[in-house]
């Protein structure tokens, strides 16, 4: 976070860094913050709420009888945040729904009994963490694939099992 100094009022103000939700990708077609909102079962009201932006305000912006970019830089700023979105998606009206990954696939079936102990440990940790809102999935599972690159190597698993674990715990 970065502080920004504003001279005329003698206000500091924190910068919010919108890239901090980088677990999702988008698909479909964009939508404004109405449509957005409806399809991700959140009401107005629920938005004012959590993002201290006045429920006539919303409804205004969400129904189109307000201009996004008449509103108060504030105002969208307090949205966004609220949605875990980025600022320029909502005033561009380039919203899009999360893709919902499923990053273990349980079909692919590995023998733990043969692998060695730090990789089942890893193994274990990995499963453990929620794979749709947790950053440390992503760092847990590049540890595993280190893992595995370094116990191929080392000839304690092989190279079916190494890819085995990759195609079961997909990061990309």
């Amino acid at each position: 976070m970065v502080n920004i100094s504003n001279s005329t009022f003698g206000r500091t103000h924190e910068a919010i860094d919108y890239h901090r939700y980088p677990l999702y990708t988008v698909v479909g077609d964009n939508m404004n913050l109405g449509a957005y909102i409806k399809n991700q079962g959140i009401s107005v009201y629920s938005l004012s709420k959590k993002s201290s932006v006045p429920y006539t305000t919303l409804c205004s912006i969400c129904n189109g009888t307000a201009n996004v970019m008449e509103c108060r830089v504030n105002t969208i700023v307090k949205i966004a945040d609220s949605l875990g979105v980025s600022l320029l998606d909502v005033i561009n009206g380039s919203l899009s729904i999360p893709q919902k990954y499923n990053f273990i696939n349980g079909e692919i079936k590995i023998d733990s009994s043969d692998l060695p102990k730090a990789l089942k440990h890893t193994i274990k940790e990995l499963e453990e963490y929620d794979r749709n809102n947790d950053t440390m999935f992503y760092e847990c599972a590049d540890m595993l694939y280190m893992m595995a690159d370094r116990f191929l190597k080392d000839g304690a698993i092989d190279s079916e099992t190494r890819d085995k674990l990759i195609m079961k715990y997909p990061i990309a």
